[in-house]
Order: C-alpha cells, then sequence, then structure tokens
C-alpha cells in the first residue's frame, strides 16, 4: 500500500490526479500555512480568451493562518463569477450537460465556508464522477520531510505556465476552442472531464 501527500486544491490540474492514481491513500494537508497565489484556492480553464485563472478570494488575517482555518470571501460574488465562466467556456463541449447539474450546486451557496472543506468536498465529487476509488485521509501534524509517503505537496505551480514537465504523460485530447488554440496541457481537471468524459479514467492511468 503506497500513499501520496498532496496539497488541497481547487479544481486540480491533471497532473495533480495523475500522481494521485498511483498511490491507494491520498493524504491531504491538513496542518500547513496557506500559501497565497497556489492552487489551493485557484484553477486555470480554457476559455475563447485563452487560458483563464479562477480564484478564490479568501479572507486574510494577520500573521500565518493554518490552511484549515481559511475562510472564503463572501464580499465578492465569485461563486457566480466562475460557474458563468465555466459554462462560458464548456457549456458547447461533449460531457457539460452530463456533469452540469453535480457541479453547480457548489456555486449556489452565499455563506462564507473554509476552503479546505470547500475543496474537499468537490474533489470527492470528482473522483465519483470519474469513478475513481481512493481512500482519502489528513496528516495529524505537519512535517516539513515526511516518512513513509511521497511529498507532492510543493510540486505543482499555479503561477507559471501549465507545465509538461508535472505530467507523467501528456496525451493530448480534443478541446473546446481547439479551432482557435493549440493543445493546451495540465489545465484544471474540469477541462478533461467536460471534454472526455467517461473516459476521462482511462487518460489519467
Amino acid at each position: 500500500m503506497s500513499a501520496g501527500l498532496l496539497s488541497t486544491a481547487y479544481f486540480p490540474p491533471i497532473a495533480w490526479f495523475q500522481h494521485a492514481m498511483k498511490h491507494d491513500t491520498l493524504i491531504i494537508e491538513y496542518h500547513e500555512n496557506y500559501l497565497k497565489q497556489t492552487y489551493r484556492n485557484r484553477c486555470k480553464i480554457l476559455t475563447a480568451n485563452g487560458i483563464l485563472d479562477l480564484s478564490i478570494p479568501v479572507i486574510h488575517q494577520p500573521g500565518k493562518q493554518l490552511i484549515s482555518e481559511i475562510l472564503t470571501q463572501e464580499n465578492e460574488p465569485w461563486r457566480r463569477q466562475h460557474w458563468q465562466a465555466i459554462c462560458a467556456a464548456y457549456g458547447k463541449s461533449a460531457f457539460f450537460l452530463f456533469y452540469r447539474d453535480k457541479l453547480e450546486k457548489f456555486f449556489l451557496k452565499s455563506e462564507p465556508i473554509k476552503l479546505f472543506e470547500h475543496n474537499l468536498a468537490l474533489l470527492k465529487l470528482l473522483f465519483k464522477m470519474l469513478k475513481i476509488e481512493k481512500e482519502i485521509t489528513f496528516n495529524t501534524r505537519f512535517e516539513p520531510i515526511p516518512d513513509n509517503v511521497t511529498d507532492y505537496r510543493y510540486k505543482f505551480n499555479a503561477k507559471a505556465t501549465p507545465s509538461n514537465m508535472e505530467l507523467l504523460k501528456e496525451k493530448p485530447y480534443f478541446q473546446v476552442f481547439a479551432d482557435k488554440y493549440p493543445f493546451q496541457s495540465n489545465l484544471s481537471i474540469l477541462d478533461l472531464l467536460f471534454n472526455e468524459g467517461p473516459i476521462s479514467k482511462d487518460y489519467l492511468i
């Protein structure tokens, strides 16, 4: 039995899932300090105008904050904006209607929620939609160099252009707006799911 230690992520990039697939158990980092401008609160989708970062605004407090205590900022209409952007980007994709109702409910809330819990609920739904069974647990303390796990917490860089180096293997698939842009690798898992549907699992394997 192998375990992978990953940071929480908002609609994680494809590489996140590719590496997760290598392990029986996924340990989500629960005790790290929140890091700005990472996949912990953002994802990348492909739109008619190119790659777009969707970022969840969070409530900042003085000093360091644990990722498990970060609250979403609800003074901004980010939920509506994100959902509108996703619908505009993937509304004509092959499998958007197949998954739409399962995802839309996450964008209809208006109260602050812990970012970690929000991401975890989405992650469990994504694994269910991908028909992938994984044991998901959390660590009990922060360890800079953890033992007996493969550490991916700082492998994925949201500020950089999506990098093939993060991918185990790049296999182009059809993308919406393929007539405007060359294949864009390592976007949010949403891009793969909406374009490839049920065979997304095979792509990740």
